[in-house]
C-alpha cells in the first residue's frame, strides 16, 4: 500500500518537471529572437550610419559649391576694383566706366540673388535630409519595437517584414525622387550660371562699345587727347577681355562643379539603392529566421504536448493498474475477513455449546444434590425413641 501512495505523488511531480522544461525552452527561444532583434537594430544603426556619412558628404557638396559662389563674388570684387581703377586713369572713360560699374553692380545682385537662392536650396536640402533621418530614425525604432513583438506571435513577424519592405521601397522611391529634384536643382543652377554669364559677357560687350563711341566723339572733340584716349582704350578692352576670359573661366569652373556634384549626388543615390537593398535583404533574411525559429518553438510545443500526453496516458495505466491491484487485494481482504468471521462464528458456536453443556452438567448435578439433600439418612441402631421423634419432627 505504500507503494500506490508513492506513484499517486509521481503525476503532479512529472508535470512540474515537463511544464518546466517546456518554460525552459520557450525561453531559449524567446532568448534567440531577442538576440535576432538586437541584431536586426544593430545593422539598423549601420544603415543609419551610413545614410549619416552620405549627409555628410552631401553638406560637403553644398559647401563647395557655396565656396564656388564665393570665389565668383571675390573675381566679380577683384573686376570692380579693375574697373575703378581704369576710371581713375582719366576723366575721358569716365561714361564708359560708369556703364561698366552700372553692369557690374547688376552682375554683383544676380550673382547675389543666386548665391542667396542657392543657400536656401542648400538650407531646404539640409531640412529635408534632417528629416528624412529623424523620420528614418523614428522608422528604425518602430521596427525595432515591432522586431521585439515578432516573439509574441509569427503573424506580428510576417506583418513587420512586410512593413518594413513596404518602408524599404518608399524609402527607395523617395530617394530617387529627391536626387531627380537634386539634379533639376543643379542643372536649373547651371542653367542661371550660364546665363549671368552670358548677361556678364553681354553687359561687357555693352560696354566696350559704349567705350569706343565715346573714345571716337572725344577723339573728335580732343584731338590732343587721341594718344591718351587710344591708350585708355586699349587698357580698357584689355581689361574687359580679361574680365570676360575670367567670367568664362569661372562659368567653366562653375559648370565642372556642378557636374562634379551631380556625379557625387548620382554616387550617393546608388550608395544609398545599395545600402537599402541590403537593409530589405537583411530583413527579410531576418524574419526568415524568426519564423523557422517560431516553427521550432511550434515543434518543440507539440513535441512537449506529445510527451505530456503520453506520459498521462501511461500515468493512466498506471493508476488503472494500482486500481486493479488495490480493488484484488480488497476482495482478498475481505475474503479473509468473511472466513475469520465464520470462523469467529463457528468458534463462538462452540463456545455457545459448551456453554449449553456446562450449564447443562451445572444443572444436573444441581438437581442431584437437591435429590441428594432431599434424600433422609438411615437410622443407626440402638437409638432411643426420643432422638427418632426429634429427628422425625425436623425433618420436613
Amino acid at each position: 500500500m505504500s507503494a500506490v501512495k508513492k506513484v499517486n505523488l509521481t503525476p503532479d511531480e512529472m508535470r512540474t518537471a515537463k511544464n518546466a522544461a517546456a518554460a525552459e525552452k520557450t525561453l531559449a527561444a524567446a532568448n534567440k529572437l531577442l538576440l535576432a532583434a538586437n541584431q536586426t537594430a544593430a545593422e539598423a544603426k549601420q544603415t543609419l550610419e551610413a545614410k549619416q556619412i552620405i549627409a555628410t558628404q552631401k553638406e560637403d557638396s553644398a559647401n563647395k559649391a557655396r565656396a564656388a559662389y564665393e570665389r565668383a563674388v571675390e573675381m566679380n570684387a577683384t573686376a570692380n576694383q579693375e574697373m575703378v581703377a581704369a576710371k581713375e586713369a582719366g576723366e575721358l572713360a569716365r561714361a564708359d566706366a560708369e556703364a561698366a560699374s552700372i553692369a557690374k553692380t547688376i552682375a554683383a545682385q544676380e550673382a547675389a540673388t543666386a548665391k542667396k537662392w542657392a543657400a536656401e536650396q542648400a538650407m531646404l536640402r539640409a531640412q529635408e535630409a534632417s528629416a528624412a533621418k529623424k523620420a528614418q530614425a523614428e522608422a528604425r525604432k518602430k521596427a525595432a519595437a515591432e522586431a521585439a513583438a515578432l516573439r509574441a506571435a509569427e503573424a506580428e513577424a510576417r506583418k513587420l517584414a512586410a512593413q518594413q519592405a513596404a518602408a524599404a521601397k518608399q524609402a527607395e522611391t523617395d530617394k530617387k525622387k529627391k536626387a531627380a529634384e537634386e539634379a533639376a536643382e543643379i542643372k536649373k543652377a547651371e542653367a542661371e550660371a550660364r546665363k549671368l554669364a552670358a548677361q556678364q559677357a553681354t553687359a561687357a560687350k555693352k560696354a566696350e562699345a559704349e567705350a569706343k563711341k565715346q573714345a571716337t566723339a572725344e577723339a573728335a572733340t580732343l584731338k590732343k587727347a587721341e594718344a591718351a584716349t587710344r591708350r585708355l582704350a586699349a587698357l580698357q578692352a584689355a581689361a574687359e577681355k580679361k574680365a570676360a576670359a575670367e567670367a568664362h573661366k569661372q562659368a567653366a569652373k562653375e559648370a565642372a562643379a556642378v557636374k562634379q556634384a551631380e556625379a557625387e549626388a548620382r554616387k550617393i543615390a546608388a550608395q544609398q539603392e545599395a545600402a537599402e537593398k541590403q537593409a530589405e535583404a537583411e530583413a527579410r533574411k531576418q524574419a526568415a529566421q524568426e519564423a523557422a525559429l517560431i516553427k521550432k518553438a511550434e515543434a518543440e510545443s507539440k513535441k512537449i504536448a506529445a510527451q505530456e500526453a503520453a506520459a498521462e496516458r501511461k500515468l493512466a495505466a498506471e493508476q488503472a493498474k494500482i486500481a486493479a491491484q488495490e480493488l484484488a487485494a480488497a476482495k482478498k481482504a475481505e475474503a479473509e475477513a468473511r472466513k475469520a468471521a465464520a470462523a469467529q462464528a463457528k468458534q463462538i458456536a462452540q463456545e455457545e455449546a459448551a456453554a449449553r453443556k456446562a450449564a447443562a452438567t451445572l444443572k444436573k448435578a444441581a438437581a442431584d444434590a437437591r435429590k441428594a439433600a432431599l434424600a433422609l439418612p438411615e437410622p443407626f441402631w440402638p437409638f432411643p425413641d426420643e432422638e427418632i421423634k426429634e429427628v422425625s419432627s425436623a425433618s420436613p
